[in-house]
């Protein structure tokens, strides 16, 4: 999953997803079996997941691949947006303004995502009852 995958891309990737469930690193470290200083690493840029980590972190956040790839769709065009290229003069407004105008796009996201995380959950829930 994580193969071909852009650095930064996966970097955004792991903060959103960590954020989904509301985790910090430490409890995204117990609940997919990786190392908490491999997921401060891979937040901070200084180190990209391999392809099995990024898989331990995925699974451990229960956020199906559709959801996945649509959410790799929005950090890319985020991306693209904020390129010389794609921008090329000042960016209008500040870093808060800047993060507000994609907002909803990635809210979007965040609810599906969160939606199905409430969904496996209150399924595991009603199969324990």
């Amino acid at each position: 999953m994580a193969d071909g995958k852009d650095p930064a891309d996966l970097r955004v990737a792991i903060i959103f997803l960590r954020a989904v469930r509301g985790w910090d690193q430490g409890e995204l470290a117990a609940a997919s079996g990786v190392s908490a200083s491999t997921i401060s690493r891979c937040e901070s840029g200084e180190a990209a997941p391999s392809a099995k980590t990024f898989e331990q972190i995925v699974a451990a956040v229960g956020v199906p691949a559709s959801t996945l790839e649509r959410l790799f769709a929005v950090i890319r065009s985020a991306r693209a947006a904020m390129s010389h290229a794609a921008w090329p003069e000042e960016p209008a407004g500040d870093v808060d303004a800047i993060a507000a105008s994609a907002g909803d796009r990635f809210f979007d996201i965040a609810r599906a995502a969160a939606s199905l995380v409430f969904e496996q959950a209150s399924n595991r829930k009603k199969a324990v009852e």
